[in-house]
């Protein structure tokens, strides 16, 4: 009987197994964007390559149609299970608007697809819109506390905002089509704002625009002023034209040009006095069809690094010893010759001419209590330089010393355009304990910009590197050295070589 039941047992077991219902395994495949707005440059929307995190628990692989696949890149283009990013490169559109469907496809046929949509090249690009938030805020906001930006454009992933006005709810703009909400206020007199860097692709033509009032009264092309730079330090004014030029607030438009591939990143600099307000900031692409009047906006077109002016100084050989010089001919082992002195006989003719060809010069006076020593100078190693100074001199505090680098030097530079340039000299003191300054300066259209460096070298005849930066130098701009004493002391000697002027 128990043999029976055991039997019984076994069977309804081997039914009950048979009951129960197989376990399938579901394929997944999904994407975190199942569609893609690609302006026609290739770019996404928000201004960064196209990336498609693909989540699935099988390995699968990336198809594109044969038309689609001449201008979509794809990597990777297969992926076992868990999460991938796909980067998805999409090329220049110079036709009309295309689509394209990626799918991404598992063993057993399940799929995903991703729209990839393309405006065409009658796009206008938008690199840049900031409308300050729709939500009003309290109280009027410092810039550097606001924290509601509603910054869009395809190329202003990286744009910050410097300058000390404020946003405020106060008196919204009334322009049609105007976002309210805050705008930006200039609360004190002459402030300046600065944006950017706004990402223009080396593109040429542009239209800048944004609502714009004066509290105090009408908008004066006076008071509110506007440039554009390419790196947050040079910048060129441009013109702009307002379309209703009287009380309350107006659309202000500005269509300038730039040489195609010059920069491609741009800071926008605006400058008003206090009681100025502006809204609804836009930079977008300009067309050269436009029957607006456009500016054009003169930047320099050398590349960073370009080298304006280098001189080694080896050109100074003994030959410009000048026996003329009673005083100082053969200094401490040096053949040395007074600058001022180089037209005389002493000289040969030959050296005379180089030193022409050259274009240095030193001024005939400096101003009061002003001495012009000033020499070219050769070691016993045959090595040139130039020197400023003498071995004694009382009751000299001021100025001993000048001389001017040659005229023409930044010819390099572009017609009406402004750079900042790195300018590099090797320095030495010798015998100088009353001394330790010398004067760096850019003479630029009657505005001189000095620059204070102090010669910290300590041994004696020893050179060093020193490095100051200027900024708004043109093509006109003039260097002059200098030294000067600190106090009434006689000892001044400063050495130097090497001159380098480079782009930045």
């Amino acid at each position: 009987m128990k043999r029976i039941f055991n039997i019984i047992i076994a069977a309804l077991a081997l039914i009950s197994v048979g009951c129960q219902t197989e376990q399938v395994f579901e394929y997944q495949v999904s994407s975190d964007r199942v569609t893609v707005e690609a302006n026609r440059r290739g770019i996404d929307s928000n201004g960064g390559q196209v990336i498609l995190n693909i989540t699935s628990n099988t390995y699968w692989i990336l198809n594109v149609d044969e038309a689609a696949a001449s201008w979509i890149e794809f990597t990777p283009k297969a992926a076992p299970a868990g999460t991938t990013e796909v980067f998805v490169t999409i090329a220049e559109n110079t036709d009309v608007a295309r689509q394209a469907i990626l799918s991404f496809d598992t063993i057993d046929g399940v799929k995903q697809t991703v729209t990839i949509d393309q405006r065409g090249a009658d796009e206008q690009l938008t690199y840049y819109c900031e409308n300050f938030g729709d939500q009003p805020v309290a109280e009027n906001t410092n810039i550097n506390r606001f924290d509601s930006w509603a910054t869009i454009g395809f190329g202003s992933n990286l744009v910050t905002y410097d300058g000390d006005v404020s946003i405020s709810a106060e008196n919204p703009s009334t322009v049609e089509g105007t976002s309210a909400g805050n705008s930006l206020y200039f609360g004190e007199q002459n402030l300046e704002l600065i944006i950017g860097p706004i990402c223009i692709y080396g593109d040429e033509f542009f239209r800048f625009s944004f609502n714009a009032c004066n509290r105090n009264g009408a908008l004066s092309t006076e008071q509110l002023k506007m440039w554009v730079g390419d790196n947050g330090k040079d910048y060129f004014p441009f013109s702009y034209r307002v379309e209703n030029p009287t009380e309350g607030w107006q659309r202000v438009i500005a269509d300038f040009s730039l040489k195609k591939n010059i920069a491609t990143n741009i800071y926008l600099k605006i400058a008003a006095p206090a009681g100025y307000q502006i809204d609804d900031i836009t930079l977008v692409q300009g067309f050269a069809e436009d029957n607006a009047p456009m500016a054009r906006v003169s930047m320099d077109s050398n590349p960073i690094g370009t080298v304006f002016f280098e001189d080694d100084l080896n050109w100074i050989t003994p030959d410009f010893a000048d026996t003329m010089d009673g005083t100082l001919p053969f200094a401490g082992g040096y053949s040395v010759c007074n600058m001022n002195q180089l037209n005389v006989a002493g000289v040969p003719e030959s050296s005379r001419q180089l030193w022409a060809e050259k274009g240095y010069t030193t001024p005939v006076d400096y101003g009061e209590r002003t001495w012009n020593y000033a020499y070219v100078e050769v070691d016993d190693k045959g090595d040139g330089h130039f020197r400023i100074g003498r071995a004694s001199q009382s009751n000299a505090r001021n100025h001993i010393g000048c001389f001017y680098l040659p005229k023409g030097i930044l010819s390099k530079i572009d017609q009406d355009a402004s750079v900042s340039v790195m300018f590099s000299v090797d320095m030495g003191r010798y015998n100088t304990g009353d001394c330790n300054l010398v004067y760096i300066t850019a003479h630029t259209n009657g505005v001189e910009n000095e620059q204070e460096v102090a010669v910290a070298m300590d041994v004696i005849k020893t050179f060093g590197t020193f490095e100051v930066r200027f900024d708004n130098v043109t093509r006109d701009t003039e260097f002059s050295v200098k030294t000067k004493v600190q106090t009434d002391a006689r000892s001044i000697r400063i050495y130097f070589d090497n001159f380098k002027i480079t782009k930045l």
